[in-house]
């Protein structure tokens, strides 16, 4: 089986007994697909690249990943994340922080998955009476400075602050990159949400990127399902799998605090970092510049709630993920995972939040 650009981990492949080869290169044609396939021979193909065209995979069980299915063969299907829910989730997270405008940075390629998210963010910031600027990226060929000025450029003419949802992770960079140019404050006045909450990206930013999470396992395990069924001579009852977010993941990209309490957000991104691993409060009051009750009045002050309010937060949204269906984890696991020394613990959490 070769997959096309997107590795799969490993453990799931184990599952099913597929021997998998990775082609991590970015094919552009057919005839660079044709030849890759004449050289592995393989049962079937996992595709990642919605610009080649469906019918160089006719002769194989092929799941084509975030494009339509644009062939009736039964031995093809898709999955797809679900457009509207990712923009739901940006729309949601980026309305509560109270902003002056919202904007959308697409790809520098049309895509039509960026084409989506758009059309239904717009729709929803329209439907709460907020108007949308998308970025539009020059005709012209511009070196990686000039394009970056450019986009600075455009930034900077919106009303701030400014919410930017960016069509993934990469393009959030893109856009970090462009408020460093002319000095921009993220998040006092652009605050920038990603998607793909790829953590070698959104942890090595600075400030760290906010970022909605894709349901990557559950993704993965269903193209291996639809394989299996496939090879099995079953074709699935559906050949189109819709895969929705598993939610924003706050980072320091839009952490708005109305004083510039550095205290605070150093404190919130240590919260993040660390509230699995056996922090408390105490160790959180620890790192303010004044006594424990002091800081808790600042950190209060700022959010809204307590320290150890934003600890819970932090693993609830860590058992939330861990208890999603399909992932098989055992319970113990689950709570050591969530920060907890027991499964009765991650219980009471997640049935005092329903």
């Amino acid at each position: 089986m070769i997959r096309a650009q997107e590795p799969i981990l490993a453990a799931i492949d184990d599952q099913y007994g597929f021997s998998v080869k990775t082609a991590d290169v970015n094919l552009c044609t057919a005839e660079e697909v044709e030849e890759l396939l004449a050289f592995w021979h393989p049962d079937g193909c996992i595709v990642n690249n919605d610009r080649l065209p469906t019918e160089v995979f006719t002769n194989y069980p092929t799941v084509f990943n975030h494009r339509i299915l644009e062939t009736d063969n039964p031995r093809h299907a898709a999955i797809v994340f679900d457009e509207k829910a990712v923009a739901e989730s940006a729309a949601h997270h980026l309305l509560s922080l109270d902003l002056a405008s919202y904007a959308y940075v697409p790809p520098q390629a049309n895509e039509l998955w960026s084409q989506m998210r758009e059309q239904h963010f717009v729709h929803i910031l329209g439907l709460n009476g907020h108007g949308l600027g998308s970025y539009v990226y020059p005709r012209k060929h511009l070196t990686a400075l000039k394009q970056t000025a450019h986009l600075a450029d455009w930034l900077a003419s919106l009303p701030r602050p400014v919410g930017v949802f960016a069509a993934n992770d990469t393009v959030a960079v893109n856009v970090i990159a462009a408020c460093g140019h002319l000095r921009l404050k993220i998040p006092q006045d652009v605050t920038v949400l990603g998607v793909d909450n790829d953590e070698s990206i959104c942890e090595a930013t600075r400030p760290t990127l906010s970022s909605i999470a894709t349901d990557d396992i559950n993704a993965k395990l269903a193209e291996n399902k639809l394989l299996d069924m496939f090879f099995s001579g079953n074709p699935p009852p559906c050949r189109r799998i819709i895969i929705k977010p598993l939610g924003v993941v706050r980072r320091a990209s839009t952490l708005r605090i109305q004083k510039n309490d550095l205290a605070v957000v150093a404190a919130c991104e240590l919260i993040r970092r660390q509230a699995c691993n056996g922090l408390k409060a105490r160790d959180v009051a620890a790192t303010f510049p004044c006594g424990r009750r002091m800081a808790e009045i600042r950190f209060r002050a700022m959010l809204g709630h307590s320290i150890l309010d934003e600890i819970r937060a932090v693993r609830l949204d860590k058992a939330r993920m861990a208890t999603l269906p399909f992932r098989k984890l055992l319970r113990d696991e689950i709570a050591t995972l969530c920060g907890y020394s027991s499964w009765s613990s991650v219980h009471r959490l997640l049935k005092e939040t329903q």
